[in-house]
């Protein structure tokens, strides 16, 4: 299941795609999708 909370809230604290993807653990176009949703929704970490 992917951790849609992690991957947003490691992108707020300036992770890159790549140790997002080691840190979580899945892909890095898993990654980018969930940042890129969350861009387009309005969507960020507080």
């Amino acid at each position: 299941m992917t951790k849609y909370r992690e991957i947003l809230r490691l992108k707020s604290l300036g992770f890159s795609e790549r140790n997002i993807a080691l840190s979580v653990p899945c892909s890095r176009n898993t990654v980018s999708k969930v940042v890129k949703s969350a861009e387009e929704k309005g969507i960020s970490w507080p």
